[in-house]
């Protein structure tokens, strides 16, 4: 097995399990705090990968460029999604995030010459087939009920697809501990101002809250490390497709763990969403 293979797949079952956990703390504290507790676990990681490889970095402008713009969209894009989340179904905006790769495949294939299988193809269309339905459904399933958390994952979800482009120019450009304390340096500052806007009015911080957040903060800073390295090590039109099989895992987190219904009309487009990530990872 491949070794990047290796790697999508852990980012695959910690972003999934992280997912699955971090609706109910997410309300509790809100989007701000969730990303200021998710920087004290990112920082240092980031920071130690850097200082260790930072003897062999070679630095260009092409690729401080890329990695600060990677740092940019992927910190603004993970702020929206939080905001998405505690306004929304927890599944259905796990399914919804399925639809980012079309926008870093489309982009492979136009700048960077990435050739897609006709089955990638089909998986494009899965994809944006789930995402629109589940734009579509609301909360119960309906047209018009529940959407708030649309337009947050809607920005995320091209903010993600551009990440994924920058992340990979950026390693290639400049490697990935040289990337990994750019990302640091550029999304730090992002989601301390988003914590700070988004705590007053509301409750104190809640203690249970914090320590029901631990384990999904955790694990998605080991998937910041396993995604980095899937997407510098592999092919980026087929990793990022395969990598947005995680919601299957969060999905199914919600389901038996956490008891979350869905209606048929989301598990419809739900089901489009999976069928095209695992279409793409083929």
């Amino acid at each position: 097995m491949e070794l990047w293979l290796v790697y999508a797949l852990l980012t695959v079952v910690a972003y999934g399990l992280g997912e699955g956990l971090s609706k109910e703390p997410t309300v509790r504290l809100g989007p701000g705090r969730m990303l200021a507790l998710y920087s004290l676990y990112s920082v240092p990681i980031y920071t130690g990968w850097f200082l260790l490889g930072a003897r062999d970095a070679i630095l260009s402008p092409e690729g401080i460029a890329f990695g600060l713009g990677s740092g940019v969209c992927g910190a603004v894009g993970t702020a929206l999604w939080f905001v998405a989340v505690e306004k929304g179904n927890a599944s259905v905006v796990s399914g919804f995030t399925a639809a980012y790769p079309v926008i870093t495949v489309v982009a492979a294939v136009v700048g960077l010459g990435a050739t897609l299988l006709p089955a990638q193809v089909a998986a494009i269309a899965f994809l944006v087939a789930g995402a629109s339905l589940l734009g579509f459904a609301g909360r119960d399933g309906g047209p018009s009920a529940g959407r708030r958390w649309l337009a947050p994952m809607l920005i995320a979800v091209l903010l993600w697809g551009v990440w994924g482009i920058f992340e990979k120019l950026a390693i290639e450009e400049i490697g990935f501990a040289a990337n990994a304390g750019l990302y640091v340096v550029s999304s730090t500052p992002i989601y301390l101002l988003v914590a700070r806007w988004d705590t007053p009015g509301r409750e104190p911080w809640d203690g249970r809250a914090i320590r029901e957040a631990q384990p999904s903060l955790f694990l998605f800073a080991v998937a910041g490390i396993t995604v980095f390295l899937a997407i510098g090590m592999g092919p980026l039109a087929v990793v990022v497709p395969l990598t947005t099989a995680y919601p299957v895992v969060a999905i199914l987190v919600r389901r038996l763990w956490k008891e979350e219904r869905m209606s048929l009309f989301q598990k419809i487009a739900v089901g489009f969403s999976m069928l095209g990530a695992l279409l793409a990872g083929l």
